[in-house]
């Protein structure tokens, strides 16, 4: 961690990467609270009981989120081994946690899916922009070395102890970046309205995939007996990215196949 970075509230030190994840979190709230009664049609009473349920699911998707990365990282050791987190892994157990909440425990008519679905989503891609600024700021998720002006050097954190005084690249903020623009497109680009879980499958899953060749920090194992030439595994990582894809797809060609039949 930055020592310098880290704000004092009432003598207790609170770590930029735990500040920055709260703040996501308050604003992806904000967000989808907002939409929900002044886009989506959802009353106050609707709209309280949806965000209890998507509480509810960042618990799940805490949980599922440790527990994924601890398998990945206990393949590749070959022992138990527990303590990091997973992004992806957050997503699946967050979503899948939510589906099952909304199926038991909203009842109303407007139950809408795909329209909840495309408001979470949205919100989630802002939150996770503030997420990667605060693993900026913890020196975690970090890149290879490089010798490239875009290169930084972290003086405390994971990438100090894996690369000691070199300069790696910041793909945190590259990922940070890309993620502010893609919630701004999903937001204000006509286009792509009524499509945004499909557009981010797609999008954050074309992105993440190519982000993963610069990732310089461990990312474990989901192939252990995969080996090529140079001893190079796909990471865990860029293979949810591809089922990602793959399932974003699917859905915009369901999505087209449906236009199709009822301009018929």
């Amino acid at each position: 961690m930055y020592p310098f970075l880290l704000p004092q509230i009432f003598g207790y030190t609170i770590p930029m990467y735990d500040l920055m994840i709260l703040i996501g979190i308050f604003f992806m709230i904000l967000y989808i609270s907002n939409r929900f009664e002044k886009q989506d049609g959802y009353s106050k009473k609707q709209t309280n009981r949806l965000l209890i349920l998507i509480a509810i699911s960042l618990v799940f998707a805490l949980v599922f989120s440790f527990l994924l990365d601890g398998i990945f990282h206990s393949i590749k050791e070959g022992e138990l081994e527990f303590g990091s987190i997973n992004f992806l892994g957050a997503l699946i157990g967050g979503f899948a946690a939510f589906i099952v909440l909304m199926k038991y425990y909203y009842k109303d008519d407007n139950k809408d899916m795909k329209k909840i679905a495309n408001t979470v989503i949205t919100g989630v891609v802002l939150a996770h922009a503030f997420g990667r600024i605060g693993c900026f700021f913890a020196g975690c998720c970090f890149g290879i070395p490089t010798e490239s002006y875009l290169g930084v050097i972290f003086p405390h954190g994971h990438a100090h102890d894996l690369y000691p005084d070199q300069s790696v690249y910041p793909t945190q903020l590259f990922e940070a970046s890309f993620l502010f623009i893609l919630f701004f497109v999903l937001k204000n680009v006509k286009f792509f309205k009524n499509k945004e879980v499909e557009t981010y499958l797609v999008g954050y899953g074309v992105w993440r995939f190519l982000n993963e060749f610069i990732r310089g920090d461990e990312r474990g194992v989901i192939f252990p007996l995969f080996t090529t030439q140079y001893n190079v595994y796909p990471t865990p990582s860029q293979f949810m990215s591809f089922l990602m894809i793959v399932l974003g797809c699917y859905l915009i060609y369901k999505h087209l196949k449906a236009n199709k039949a009822v301009n018929h």
